[in-house]
């Protein structure tokens, strides 16, 4: 890749030039050549042809033409070759399609053949394809544009590109410029990439499938190699709910205790209060009610006393095993 005014481009090109059988995509070739005399290289029913322009290598294979209402096998075959003649693949294709008088206009049979002939090299071919409307000699521009609107569902088909080459100006340096740079506008929107021949995408696409596929194999040979420890699991869960029981024991332990010391307080609470009432009750009222709550006051202190013996003394004692 190198720069051209200040724009990068493709240190080389590689075109492949389809259309009509007739004298239309000579023209085409001349113009993108850059040159009169054309001297090219025969191989089967397709043409190779090589020119240097500005340091710039530019490759131009010519597949053969085709009639409107026949369409002889030999002719698809080498169709789909020309676009492996130009090693890994063109970086443009140029669909030729000639533009008559408005007596004679494109019919609906010339552009379906075009559209069959070109999708033999696969729909991804209109990535990479620019329509080339040759004109007559002095053809004006309502004729022009008549012949566009009947080409438009291949346009639709390839983005809109396209270029008008007049025929009696195709050598002249501003055609040929314009030309060149909507090669290197499209080689540009498809970011250098080239249209591959359907054997090789093919290949590609098998290659991507196989390593894909070989990874996943990877992956669950690992996934064999490491299988879920089910009984550490099983171990993990039952640890856990012992973990649970055990924590909830000491829970209910406390609760208990702590319902028993309450239960004894109040027990000897009553008990002293009962007989302080008993004891006081020789006094009178007053003697009975300062026994009540003196009573209370012994009774829960005797209790504390005994709470605390049983649970700091007696319970810590060791258990002596019997023989």
């Amino acid at each position: 890749m190198f720069f051209k005014g200040g724009s990068p481009v493709q240190s080389e090109l590689r075109i492949v030039i389809l259309g009509n059988a007739g004298e239309d995509s000579n023209k085409a070739i001349k113009s993108v050549l850059n040159c009169e005399n054309l001297t090219g290289e025969e191989d089967g029913l397709c043409t190779l042809y090589k020119s240097e322009q500005a340091g710039r290598k530019i490759s131009v294979v010519e597949a053969p033409g085709w009639d409107k209402l026949s369409i002889p096998d030999r002719i698809k075959g080498e169709i789909v070759r020309s676009v492996s003649l130009c090693h890994p693949g063109p970086h443009a294709l140029l669909l030729v399609i000639p533009v008559k008088t408005l007596s004679e206009e494109t019919s609906v049979e010339e552009i379906k053949a075009a559209e069959t002939h070109m999708e033999l090299l696969s729909e991804r071919v209109w990535k990479h394809t620019i329509v080339l409307f040759v004109c007559d000699d002095g053809e004006k521009e309502p004729a022009n544009k008549k012949h566009i609107h009947s080409a438009e569902k291949i346009l639709e088909k390839c983005g809109r590109r396209s270029h008008v080459l007049q025929k009696s100006t195709c050598e002249s340096p501003t055609q040929i410029q314009e030309l060149l740079k909507k090669i290197d506008d499209l080689v540009k929107e498809n970011c250098g990439d080239y249209f591959l021949p359907q054997a090789y995408y093919e290949l590609i696409q098998q290659k991507a499938q196989e390593a894909s596929g070989v990874t996943e194999l990877r992956q669950r040979r690992g996934s064999a190699d490491n299988p879920p420890n089910l009984n550490k699991d099983k171990g993990d869960s039952e640890e856990k709910k012992e973990t649970v029981e055990a924590a909830k024991h000491p829970k209910d332990a406390s609760k208990i205790t702590m319902d028993f010391r309450q239960f004894v307080l109040i027990l000897m609470g009553a008990v002293g209060a009962l007989l302080g009432s008993v004891a006081g009750a020789e006094s009178g009222v007053r003697g009975s009610f300062i026994g009540i709550v003196i009573g209370i006051f012994v009774g829960v202190l005797v209790a504390s006393v005994i709470m605390y013996i049983y649970t700091n003394i007696y319970s810590k004692q060791p258990t002596q095993s019997t023989s």
